[in-house]
């Protein structure tokens, strides 16, 4: 899922992008809370693309990135409703809006300190942000470049050491943001990666991808194709920290595609394996019925909902015929995807891209199928002929982005399926997973479809709509790899709207104006919304503290540690 909020592309990752905190709250996976010391091992189906803070976009890339790196707010790490609050992270608080929430203000804690012992400052914070404006790298995350004031022209401090004037120190602890419009939820904002401090000394703009300098509980020690090896930070202090606990004295993330493999070597969980979790994929759907009817094997998986869905793009530019792309929505068939991917322990079947779980969720069904789970290929035949008639015929041949794994190529196996109903031959095109959002983040990708996933960065609709439908963040640059609206959808009026619901200060208003966006968007049969999804990650038998936590759709890692 991106996010970070664009969900992740694999099975169970999530186009994420939020940083979420960590604590020993709820070890549900095991009777007695993580002990201090010892080394977990966590597998993860793709090596994660992105470190550097301000580059950070995937759901999986923002649990990895909060071992290292600390923001000014963060979330909770507790179960439940809790786990969508924010808490002073760097921050002695969440914020200090004035001015109509147009103006925030944060105070650094004292004694937080980078891995070199040298304080954290303002100064660290302000350049952070600055440097996503620099143009070396792509940015994923728009929060930044959307709603901060005077930030229109800024060419970022690799073209001079220009400053950003929105974003100013009045001391070595004390910041202020001065934002282009009122936001109400700017606290939530700060929370995102985008916002990390970075000193500038040690910023070697593509390098700090690879090594980016540690202010979290943890540095990184080795990051090679096939691992990357987190060890303690001296420096991070536990008394400055509330949020993360950091039981491991190390943390070891390997890369293994398969699936199966990973699934079944963790239900046996010999040897190393018992120190193991899967990060980012869910139980293989051949081993499934055995993990949930199994009370041991249940006992220690981790498992929980969260606001993540899993859909498909329609490419609105290669495709805009609205007709057409209604055709391609009514003709899903959602029953036959969730089947293949294990059944419902993988999510709910999805109408809108808003989730359930969010206020602003408004539920509606605009292409009723929620009764109809298998499609309507008959209305999808009707609305193709009718365009053929018009003499604006629908193409009968599609190219479908993926990351290029065996799972996800089993899930697309049933949508080649479902077209071949109203004779559109779909060609797939496997993107190697490594580079699958950087590859699709390209506006000029030439797909007509597009396998994406997405949990917000906070629980509101401000994270999910402005981000994927706002034309306005499409990049324009030659060659970009940082957009998100992945339909392409363009629509002024709705980007009038998007604007109008950000100004919105009253919450419960908010709420409703971003489930009628949702509505709207859905009229204009961007995306095809498939299911609400759901996590269940197997664990060896001697990992404690696990839970889902609802930033990023996985097992909150710094939560985690051994029995």
């Amino acid at each position: 899922m991106r996010r970070r909020r664009t969900i992740i592309a694999t099975i169970s990752g999530l186009v994420l992008l939020a940083a979420a905190g960590c604590s020993d709250a709820d070890a549900k996976n095991g009777p007695q809370p993580p002990r201090t010391g010892g080394t977990v091992h966590v597998v993860v189906s793709s090596k994660p693309t992105h470190l550097d803070p301000q580059r950070v976009a995937t759901a999986t890339e923002a649990n990895l990135s909060r071992l290292l790196t600390r923001t000014l707010t963060t979330f909770r790490s507790e179960p439940g409703a809790a786990s969508s609050e924010i808490v002073g992270d760097l921050a002695t608080d969440a914020g200090r809006p004035s001015e109509g929430n147009r103006v925030w203000d944060f105070q650094l804690k004292d004694d937080v300190r980078w891995e070199d012992g040298t304080p954290i400052t303002c100064a660290d914070v302000k350049y952070g942000v600055e440097r996503s404006f620099g143009g070396a790298f792509s940015v994923a995350q728009p929060y930044a470049k959307t709603y901060l004031a005077n930030a229109e022209n800024y060419a970022g401090p690799y073209s001079g050491g220009q400053e950003l004037s929105s974003v100013q120190c009045a001391d070595t602890r004390n910041i202020r943001f001065t934002l282009n419009q009122p936001i109400g939820d700017f606290g939530y904002t700060v929370a995102m990666s985008v916002f990390a401090p970075v000193p500038a000394k040690q910023d070697t703009k593509d390098g700090y991808d690879k090594k980016p300098f540690a202010s979290g509980p943890y540095k990184l020690q080795e990051n090679t194709e096939q691992q990357m090896v987190y060890v303690r930070n001296p420096f991070w202090n536990r008394t400055t920290d509330s949020v993360r606990k950091a039981y491991p004295d190390k943390i070891v993330v390997q890369v293994n595609g398969d699936l199966p493999t990973v699934t079944s070597n963790l239900i046996t969980s010999d040897g190393e394996n018992a120190d193991t979790l899967d990060l980012d994929k869910n139980v293989a759907p051949n081993f499934v019925q055995q993990v949930i009817n199994d009370p041991a094997l249940s006992a220690r998986a981790v498992q929980g909902s969260y606001g993540g869905v899993r859909y498909l793009a329609i490419n609105t530019k290669r495709i805009a015929n609205l007709d057409c792309r209604k055709a391609l929505v009514y003709a899903f068939d959602k029953r036959k995807f969730r089947a293949a991917a294990g059944g419902s322990v993988y999510g709910d079947y999805a109408t809108t891209m808003i989730a359930p779980q969010l206020k602003a969720h408004k539920d509606f069904d605009l292409y009723d199928s929620a009764n109809n789970v298998e499609g309507k290929p008959d209305v999808a035949l009707k609305l193709m002929d009718d365009q053929q008639k018009a003499g604006k015929p629908c193409a009968n041949t599609l190219t479908l982005s993926i990351p290029d794994q065996k799972d996800v190529r089993r899930l697309a196996a049933t949508i080649v399926e479902t077209y071949q109903q109203i004779g559109i031959q779909i060609k797939i095109n496997g993107i190697d997973p490594n580079t699958y959002f950087d590859v699709i983040g390209n506006p000029a990708n030439a797909n007509d479809l597009l396998w994406a996933g997405w949990i917000p960065d906070w629980a509101n609709g401000s994270a999910v709509i402005p981000p994927l439908f706002d034309g306005r963040l499409i990049p324009t640059k030659a060659g970009a790899t940082n957009n998100q609206d992945y339909a392409l959808l363009n629509n002024p009026e709705i980007n009038d709207q998007i604007s109008a619901a950000l100004a919105e200060s009253v919450p419960d208003r908010q709420y409703r104006l971003w489930g009628e966006l949702d509505q709207r968007i859905a009229e204009q049969a961007a995306t095809i919304p498939i299911v609400y999804m759901k996590a269940l990650r197997m664990a060896g038998t001697n990992i404690r503290g696990g839970f889902i936590h609802p930033q990023f759709g996985q097992p909150d890692l710094c939560a985690i540690g051994l029995a």
